[in-house]
């Protein structure tokens, strides 16, 4: 698939821009910009089909090892990934150039992404970090069960040399720098946000709460919740409560639990309520109820305070929501007057206004 003729001259610009950054940068160093640059689809791609490339290019070239290499890609990404790092690799190592590789790269790098706002530096480091995970895992678990010298050591030569793309040259976010090749890759096609802040405190951060806030034209995906790179089984809201309790990283249990809802999991998670339901003084027909929440599930000791929204949502509902307050909470009104900054007391007389 080829992009639209009118699209070409972006997208050459945008491609002439990275390479003119690639070649500076090789300039530097002494060393020629090699003849041989391809772009390639995503970043999944390119952190798969370097290494390989790499080793083809030095004159290792044991067939039943590339075999099984190319057979971990399919199963570790899928055989969409896989078709993908084998164009790069023919065009990076062989010097096969195909409309499979070009095409696609195009199309990732002309696709609308939302205008930034001040924050694209910011929001950039937050996605190419998360896909930097992701990669190293990936290629991790495909080449976990070979053992030959040279594809390891293609692959510690590939993470030495994959850095983010020049900040002058925005249309490439990686590359894959090589004496005898240099992988390209765009920025994602599509990139969902939310604007956190007001005015001049104003930022963006990658969010998606049904689905991925990060893709590639190939199908590789990011998601984040607020900001948090998280599994997809997150915002899918896959999880049960006792899987949700058992993740080790504290930032991803708490995203699960806002995307759960702090109603349902309280339930779900079976947390022992702390005395007993008392009416909201702050929002009148409404209660209150403290848990206590199992150690491990946040860094620090704390409780969960269930109450209802003031306002109406769209669809004529209160949402109940969850506030986490300290362990030493001991009883509802004292938790929510703690969320205000006001005493007991005081909290006990507040009324809310209509």
């Amino acid at each position: 698939m080829s992009a639209p003729a009118a699209a070409r001259p972006a997208i050459d610009e945008g491609r002439q821009a990275a390479e003119l950054a690639a070649h500076a940068g090789y300039r530097r160093i002494g060393v020629p910009l090699p003849e041989r640059v391809v772009w390639v689809p995503s970043p999944l791609v390119g952190a798969f089909a370097a290494p390989i490339a790499a080793g083809l290019a030095t004159g290792h070239r044991n067939g039943r090892v590339l075999d099984s290499v190319y057979r971990a890609v399919d199963d570790t990404a899928g055989e969409t990934i896989g078709r993908a790092v084998r164009d790069a690799v023919r065009a990076a190592a062989d010097g096969v150039t195909g409309d499979s590789v070009h095409g696609v790269a195009a199309t990732a790098l002309h696709a609308e992404i939302a205008a930034p706002r001040g924050t694209y530096a910011a929001t950039r480091a937050t996605v190419t970090e998360a896909a930097g995970e992701v990669m190293r895992s990936a290629v991790a678990a495909a080449v976990g069960d070979v053992r030959q010298d040279t594809i390891r050591g293609a692959i510690r030569l590939l993470w030495r040399a994959c850095l983010p793309g020049d900040r002058s040259a925005p249309a490439a976010w990686w590359w894959w720098p090589f004496r005898d090749f240099v992988l390209f890759c765009p920025p994602p096609g599509e990139l969902r946000q939310e604007q956190v802040g007001e005015g001049a405190r104003a930022a963006d951060r990658p969010h998606c709460p049904d689905g991925p806030a990060v893709t590639w034209a190939d199908g590789f995906e990011l998601h984040f919740w607020h900001g948090t790179h998280v599994t997809r089984a997150v915002i899918d809201d896959a999880l049960s409560a006792d899987e949700i309790i058992r993740e080790p990283n504290a930032e991803i249990r708490r995203c699960a639990i806002e995307r759960r809802g702090w109603d349902r999991f309280v339930v779900e998670a079976r947390l022992a309520q702390v005395g007993p339901a008392v009416p909201d003084p702050g929002n009148p027909g409404h209660t209150l109820t403290l848990h206590d929440v199992p150690p491990g599930v946040y860094p620090t000791s704390v409780r969960v305070l269930l109450c209802t929204n003031g306002t109406v949502e769209r669809d004529g509902t209160r949402r109940r929501f969850g506030l986490t307050v300290p362990a030493d909470c001991a009883d509802p009104i004292e938790a929510a007057a703690w969320t205000y900054g006001l005493t007991p007391t005081q909290y006990g007389q507040a009324q809310r206004r209509s």
